[in-house]
């Protein structure tokens, strides 16, 4: 079965002229009318007849025509849509993110973007440090991190500014949070800034203080529900959390800031696409967290 057969007929049975026909067509008649006798004899039917000098459509060649054109505008849109998918694929974007930023924001963000923007695909690397670095040699395409990349050859905006509290085993809600210093390690380092600070506050409160260092969030997350230590997250993470783990707001130190940046190095309409989208992301999302 040749598809141009089915254009071929139904242009026959526009003109029902097969001179007419051929100049639309750019065939010959004698090939014209091969073509038809073709279809013809693989439908085992006959589509036209002559009356007299008049070509016309028979019984069968009128209820034909509805059955091929919905075949040639499948055929159609399949191809346009197999055209438009490989046009999809040669936008690309190569992402260097946080693995905080990959545990718990990427997850919820990644599906709302791919459902506005099918035309963009994406790469995600996950790395613990070094991503300014790495858009600065043209690695990725953009980088989010929670670390300010203190270099001017990229371009970096700071898109959030989320609440820290802390977080211990919901068992022991009763303790204060010095009485919390005192039984339990502090799980400290999860956050490349603030941690300094935190670390030296809590020092001079109790100077017995107990801190180890866990660089992974959530790892730090699995060991204060196993009840093994307590640390000061960013309260996003209050939307996942496991039953067994409490949060408060921090009374006795200096409540610390935990920052979002993201880094381009290169001006593509898709990198701008995927800022603002991610920027409109986490402003909605830091607006539904709260103590």
């Amino acid at each position: 079965m040749n598809l141009d057969w089915y254009y071929t007929f139904l242009v026959l049975s526009k003109h029902l002229n097969y001179h007419r026909a051929s100049e639309e067509l750019f065939l010959t008649e004698p090939t014209l009318h091969q073509q038809i006798k073709k279809l013809e004899k693989h439908l085992q039917v006959n589509l036209f007849e002559t009356v007299g000098r008049n070509l016309t459509l028979t019984p069968t060649g009128q209820e034909f025509i509805p059955i091929v054109k919905k075949i040639i505008a499948t055929y159609e849109d399949g191809i346009k849509k197999i055209q438009l998918k490989n046009k999809k694929l040669e936008t690309h974007l190569n992402i260097a993110v946080s693995p905080y930023i990959a545990t718990y924001l990427l997850p919820k963000f990644l599906p709302e973007f791919f459902e506005e923007q099918p035309s963009v695909g994406i790469s995600i690397t996950v790395l613990q440090n070094d991503i300014a670095r790495e858009i600065e040699n043209n690695q990725f395409d953009i980088g989010i991190a929670r670390e300010e990349p203190y270099t001017t050859k990229i371009n970096s905006e700071k898109i959030c500014e989320g609440k820290i509290a802390l977080f211990y085993p919901k068992n022991d809600s009763q303790l204060t949070e010095v009485e919390l210093f005192q039984k339990y390690k502090i799980l400290s380092d999860n956050h490349p800034v603030y941690w300094n600070k935190v670390k030296q506050e809590i020092s001079e409160i109790v100077p017995e203080s107990q801190f180890v260092s866990i660089k992974d969030i959530a790892v730090t997350e699995k060991l204060i529900e196993m009840g093994q230590g307590i640390s000061y997250l960013p309260l996003y993470l209050k939307m996942t959390l496991n039953p067994n783990i409490a949060t408060r707001i921090p009374e006795e130190i200096s409540i610390p800031l935990s920052f979002t940046y993201i880094m381009t190095r290169k001006n593509l309409e898709a990198i701008e696409l995927f800022k603002d989208k991610f920027k409109e992301f986490i402003v909605f999302e830091q607006n539904k967290v709260n103590f």
